[in-house]
Parts: C-alpha cells; sequence; structure tokens
C-alpha cells in the first residue's frame, strides 16, 4: 500500500465569501460605526478600535486558514526579503504626499474637507490623542486592513475557485474598489486620493505576493497623513 498524503483542503467558494463579507461587515463596518455613534473619539477608544480590528481580522483569516489547512505564507505572512519590500513600501510615501498636500487636499478644501476635520478631531489637543490617532492609523489601518483587504481578499479568496488567475483578477478589482468605498470619500479629490492608495497598497502586494511593502506604505502613510494635517491646518 502506498502512504497516504495529506493535502490542503480545497476552500469552499460559498463559505470563502461568506467568511470574508462577515469579516468586513464586523470588522470594518460595525466596530467603526459603534466608535462614531456611541464615544467621543477619545484615545483609548482608537486604540480599542486598533486592536479590536487587528484582532478581529487574525481571528476570521487564521480561523479560514485553519479550516482548509494552509500556512500563513498563503495571504502573504512571508518575511522573505522583507528589507528590500519595506523600503518599497516607504518609498511611495513621499510621492503621495506631495500629490495630497500639494493637490488633493487644496482642492478638496483645505481646511474645511471632512477628512482633515476628522483627523484633526481624533487628534484633539494633547500627546495622547495623536497617539490615539497614530495607533488606529498605523494598526488598524496598516496592519489589520493590509491584512485584510490585500492578503486574504487578493492573497486567500481566490484560492477558493478552480480558475484563480482569474479569480485573483477579480480580487484586485474588488480590493481597490471596496477599500475606496468603505473610506467614504466625500468629493472627487478624496474619491482620486483613496483610488491612488488603494491601487498603490494592491500593487505592492501583487507585485511581491507578501505583505510587508503594503504594510510598511499603509502604516507609514497615514502617519505621515496625520502629522500633514496638524502641520498644516492644526
Amino acid at each position: 500500500m502506498h502512504p497516504s498524503t495529506t493535502r490542503p483542503a480545497a476552500p469552499s467558494r460559498a463559505a470563502t465569501v461568506a467568511t470574508f463579507v462577515g469579516g468586513v461587515a464586523a470588522c470594518f463596518v460595525a466596530l467603526p460605526l459603534i466608535v462614531d455613534v456611541f464615544s467621543d473619539h477619545g484615545p483609548g477608544v482608537l486604540v480599542l478600535l486598533a486592536v479590536g480590528q487587528l484582532v478581529g481580522a487574525v481571528l476570521v483569516v487564521g480561523w479560514w486558514l485553519r479550516r482548509h489547512r494552509l500556512g500563513w505564507r498563503a495571504v502573504g505572512a512571508d518575511r522573505t526579503r522583507w528589507r528590500r519590500d519595506a523600503l518599497l513600501g516607504a518609498a511611495t510615501v513621499p510621492p503621495r504626499a506631495l500629490l495630497e498636500f500639494g493637490v488633493l487636499v487644496p482642492l478638496a478644501g483645505g481646511a474645511s474637507n471632512a477628512e482633515v476635520q476628522e483627523v484633526l478631531r481624533n487628534v484633539g489637543t494633547n500627546g495622547w490623542s495623536l497617539v490615539g490617532a497614530l495607533v488606529l492609523g498605523m494598526v488598524g489601518g496598516g496592519i489589520a486592513e493590509e491584512l485584510y483587504f490585500r492578503g486574504f481578499l487578493v492573497g486567500g479568496v481566490p484560492r477558493a475557485f478552480r480558475d484563480r488567475r482569474r479569480a485573483r483578477r477579480v480580487a484586485v478589482v474588488v480590493s481597490v474598489v471596496l477599500f475606496a468605498a468603505l473610506h467614504l470619500p466625500a468629493n472627487v479629490p478624496d474619491v482620486v486620493s483613496i483610488l491612488v492608495a488603494a491601487l498603490v497598497y494592491t500593487v505592492l502586494f501583487t507585485a511581491t505576493d507578501r505583505l510587508t511593502a503594503p504594510m510598511v506604505a499603509h502604516l507609514l502613510w497615514n502617519a505621515t497623513a496625520i502629522v500633514g494635517v496638524l502641520a498644516l491646518y492644526g
């Protein structure tokens, strides 16, 4: 008799899509909505939101990976060439800052722009508020969102489909559109801004098949955006 081998179970398409959608609803819709409605956006609340999004994303993705006997590399959690990937991600920040603060934010109203006002409201007038805003932007945004919208959606979900190449192409489009839509852009410059962000992070992930570059790009950008808004409009 030939020795048996254990192969990873083929993910179910319906279950995979349902898992992804459920995670989006819980981590990236319900939690922020609860914070908006029932809190004053204090620094402790922002930190809890960031931790909640990260823990929720890790639990959903981890459950899906275990269920299908897949390792974390399936969603791009791979330290290979991490220094190069980190530098690649960091290199996207300066040109985006020039575009954002030189063109898009002024076109969107400058200090009166809704996103600028949200940053100023979250940061408040003390150091702890700044820490809370940075943690939310870098952990809830830079890490949790990249794990979910790039790692899980683009790297993991296509594995449930027979034609993985086509599924991955569809996942790339969905990743860009859904990520942009969930940020609720209020005007054309805001739409351009979030689409540029989504495209940058998605291209970094598809080019490397690893999360390091998009995570570094995202968390550094969020930190840069907060500091830039404070410097120009605070």
